[in-house]
């Protein structure tokens, strides 16, 4: 038999979603994008599961479908994850930070204090044992040659906003030796830059500069942090 026979042809093959293709693209890219390019994967593969449903066989990529899905929302995770973990510590570091500085401020002041209480130990010891003039004591220890640098008296927060250390007035003519506690006796305090150079407990700022407390030197030369609600025992009257 010469007759030809035709061959039947093979049949079509399904074409694979473009939108399942883009849904797994785009949820593996989530993981570059802190999961923002997963919201899309999601929204594309779902469409892609409902037209290739729809399709009768001729769409294939449910498989890509699901797996761009299921990584979009996984990515998607991560991300979140991710973020709310680093605004966490960008707050943890940003009080950190803060914690750090304001310690270091306070041992300068406390630095600061500590030098101008010896510096006025040194002004007894060549007066008679007695302190420095309270409302000149600034330039009584710069006469004297005591007082190493004038930026002792300023606020290191704010150097060029004034004095920020004042003297216990009640010293006023009185010797070192007269004291009778001498390490509870306040010499100077922390004060409003550009207040009076002397004064006692009514001219102590309303709140300390440091939430730790006020800076206060004593009259044996020691350097405190005294917190607002322990000032009462503090000696101001020798």
């Amino acid at each position: 038999m010469t007759s030809s026979q035709t061959t039947p042809s093979a049949p079509a093959q399904p074409k694979t979603s473009g939108l399942a293709i883009a849904s797994i693209v785009l949820g593996i890219a989530g993981l570059c994008t802190v999961g923002l390019t997963g919201i899309v994967g999601i929204i594309l593969g779902i469409i892609a599961l409902k037209k290739i449903g729809r399709g009768g066989g001729q769409t294939a990529g449910r498989g890509l479908a699901i797996g761009g899905i299921v990584a979009s929302i996984v990515t998607l995770l991560v991300g979140a994850i991710f973020v709310a973990a680093s605004f966490f510590l960008w707050i943890g570091g940003s009080r950190a930070w803060e914690t750090a500085s304001v310690t270091s401020q306070r041992m300068i002041m406390q630095s600061h204090t500590s030098l101008l209480c010896h510096a006025t130990m040194a002004y007894a010891a060549g007066n008679e044992d007695r302190f420095p003039p309270p409302d000149t004591w600034p330039q009584a220890l710069k006469d004297a040659r005591v007082l190493p640098d004038e930026t002792l008296l300023s606020d290191p927060r704010d150097p060029t906003a004034g004095r920020a250390i004042a003297m216990n007035a009640l010293l006023a003519g009185k010797k070192s030796s007269d004291l009778r506690q001498r390490s509870k006796t306040v010499l100077f305090f922390e004060c409003a830059p550009g207040a009076p150079p002397a004064g006692g407990a009514a001219n102590l700022p309303p709140e300390p500069r440091d939430r730790a407390g006020y800076v206060i030197g004593f009259c044996d030369g020691h350097v405190e942090t005294v917190a607002k609600n322990d000032l009462g025992r503090l000696i101001w009257e020798p």
